[in-house]
């Protein structure tokens, strides 16, 4: 073979190279991109996956008796960091801790929340899109015991 000959072999192979690197290089980006695409999707579903238990009264009509079992249900963890908020016409209390479930059952208390009464609920999220509180506000007047 001529030195041309092996010049010229050695410039393609070189190329060739070239090309194969920067193909290489190429795929693994994309492979980055759809990686962080699946982290990001599997991130949200994991948080709709979490507060599904707080959305699922976004919009539902509940009595108050399910009211008082979700306070229940989320102080007596204590690791609640959702607040829970009941409107009765134009008054509304805010709870938030243990103790604030034996306020909402006493008959006499101005906290008292009828069992068979109906609530409107809705979610309240922060800048963050974290939720942070539950409204639920009355809709029916308290009912007559048959």
């Amino acid at each position: 073979m001529s030195h041309g000959s092996k010049a010229l072999l050695l410039a393609a192979s070189t190329i060739i190279t070239c090309i194969i690197v920067a193909l290489g290089f190429r795929m693994a980006r994309e492979a980055k991109q759809i990686g962080n695409h699946v982290v990001e999707e599997l991130h949200r579903y994991r948080t709709t996956i979490e507060e599904q238990d707080y959305t699922k009264y976004d919009g539902a009509t509940v009595y108050g008796n399910d009211v008082v079992n979700l306070m229940k249900k989320e102080f007596s963890a204590g690791r609640s960091t959702v607040k829970i908020r009941v409107e009765t016409g134009s008054v509304g209390f805010t709870y938030q801790a243990p103790e604030d479930v034996a306020k909402v059952q006493e008959w006499e208390s101005v906290h008292y929340i009828v069992p068979v009464a109906e609530y409107v609920g809705r979610v309240v999220r922060n800048r963050n899109d974290v939720i942070v509180e539950l409204v639920f506000k009355k809709i029916t007047e308290e009912k007559e015991d048959e």
